[in-house]
């Protein structure tokens, strides 16, 4: 039988050699902008695909439920009135569009200053990481583990790994650095992360 192949991941024995760009790697914390970011981005998220049918849009209801006058009863028009059960509903909701909008500057500080914060509270490490045999990467106690990395064969690999999400470094964005309690960055991913993010245009 093949041997499955999995990830193992070797923390970086010399640290200070890793060439950080303090632009993305030193930012002062800024909680509004991650707040602003962290709540745009969730939002975005909604669907907003619950809804409702006005009388307009309820099935029948066609014709006059009894004559305007001489009945005694009351005058109505249609039995899809608002008034009658199955009826249609008075202020119907129609669907609502959630989706806001945060521009690509404040989104790229946003990650900047997430990134800083990690690696200052010691939440963030830089790995090599190398598809041989080996042991695959765990999240250990139930700490939800994002890991950053281009390299598709960890994507495909850590999949199903519980409490882990991987990330390309090029969709990365402030939620997922703040959800995340640990982060594992690719040491490949570095130089993609700051072309990305100190990109003025």
């Amino acid at each position: 039988m093949e041997e499955t192949k999995k990830i193992t991941i070797k923390e970086t024995e010399k640290k200070a050699e890793i060439d950080l760009n303090p632009s993305v790697w030193e930012v002062p914390y800024n909680e509004d902008l991650v707040a602003q970011a962290y709540y745009i981005y969730s939002t975005n998220e909604r669907k907003g695909s619950a809804r409702q049918k006005s009388r307009g849009e309820v099935s029948g209801g066609g014709r006059k439920p009894w004559k305007q006058k001489g009945t005694g009863r009351a005058r109505q028009g249609s039995i899809r009135s608002p008034l009658w059960v199955g009826g249609g509903v008075t202020f119907a909701n129609s669907g609502r569009n959630f989706t806001g909008k945060l521009n690509k500057k404040m989104a790229r500080k946003a990650t900047s200053v997430m990134l800083s914060e990690r690696l200052r509270n010691k939440e963030l490490e830089f790995v090599k990481v190398s598809a041989t045999t080996g042991k695959k990467v765990r999240s250990g106690d139930d700490k939800r583990v994002l890991f950053v990395t281009e390299d598709d064969k960890v994507a495909l690999l850590l999949r199903n790994s519980k409490n882990i999400e991987v990330k390309n470094p090029s969709k990365l964005n402030a939620k997922h650095l703040v959800l995340a309690k640990k982060i594992l960055v690719d040491e490949e991913a570095i130089k993609v992360l700051e072309d990305r993010l100190l990109n003025e245009k």
